[in-house]
């Protein structure tokens, strides 16, 4: 299981280097990802949600039931004339990715009656959110439908909306405390929102179904980046410590100040942010504020 695909490094790294650095070892590849993962994590994980970033990218399986925002791409050996294929069985034709409708028992040429196209070579999909996405911010009020972490939940008791006065006693509007309760709140979570109802696509459902899938990708392109020049960098520097390409020097310092602009605040990476805001000013004490009427 990885984050990256090798695809992915193809736009810093032709795929006959990648396997002179890493000798052919998927293990190498996989470490350096990792430590690449750990090392970016530990300059957003204050401010944003890395774990539901980094989620595994994988080939689609056909009996796997998938959950929200689940990420996969397709992909499968080269049609053989020769061989033989059962139900299910993926195939790679023209560049293009086929699922076995009728099994192929004696050698043939390729039939597209027996086969079902599911898209091109290396297509991303992911699961759709089946409804938006719960957000400390928003102002629910009952009946309203959300999802989070899994399930899918119904208001049960509309947004906590401050007064004036109320306001006031917080100095900051951003020191409000949330207007509202997570689903999964060990406290009070049901009693806003219920138990919820488990939500997933079942097995068998092919990738082209649009009411369940996205065709895409939902990673952030720009830590993709980071993983990749970071992971280069580690590979590299497995090899010869001491001459390292100034290309990858260059794109992992870059990376790295990147990240630390994200992590003050500079500039926003476009993943998920920790709910709610972490951080925030603890003030207390003082005279009660009166509302301002003339």
């Amino acid at each position: 299981m990885a984050y990256l695909r090798l695809i992915d490094y193809s736009q810093n790294i032709q795929s006959a280097q990648i396997t002179q650095l890493t000798g052919g070892s998927s293990a190498v590849l996989l470490g350096a990802e990792l430590t690449a993962i750990e090392e970016i994590t530990s300059y957003l994980i204050q401010k944003y949600d890395t774990a539901a970033e980094f989620t595994d990218t994988v080939v689609w399986n056909p009996d796997t039931i998938y959950k929200a925002k689940d990420r996969f791409y397709l992909d499968g050996p080269a049609y053989s004339s020769s061989g033989t294929y059962a139900l299910k069985a993926f195939t790679l034709q023209a560049g293009k990715i086929y699922i076995c409708t009728t099994a192929i028992t004696v050698g043939e040429a390729f039939n597209i009656s027996k086969w079902t196209l599911l898209g091109s070579q290396y297509d991303l999909f992911f699961v759709t959110v089946p409804k938006p996405e719960f957000d400390y911010k928003t102002i629910y009020s009952i009946g309203d439908e959300v999802y989070w972490k899994n399930k899918v939940y119904e208001c049960k008791i509309a947004s906590t909306l401050y007064n004036h006065n109320q306001t006031l006693q917080y100095y900051d509007s951003s020191n409000l405390p949330p207007i509202n309760v997570a689903p999964d709140n060990n406290l009070n979570g049901i009693k806003y929102w219920g138990s919820g109802v488990s939500y997933s696509v079942p097995a068998g459902t092919y990738p082209t179904d649009t009411t369940k899938f996205t065709a895409g990708d939902n990673r952030s392109q720009k830590i993709i980046d980071c993983v990749v020049d970071i992971a280069l960098y580690k590979i590299h520097s497995r090899i010869a410590p001491n001459n390292i390409p100034q290309l990858r020097v260059d794109n992992y310092d870059s990376a790295i100040v990147w990240l630390v602009k994200c992590g003050k605040g500079s500039v926003t990476a476009n993943i998920p942010l920790i709910q709610p805001n972490q951080g925030k000013r603890i003030r207390f004490g003082g005279n009660i504020k009166n509302e301002n009427s003339y």
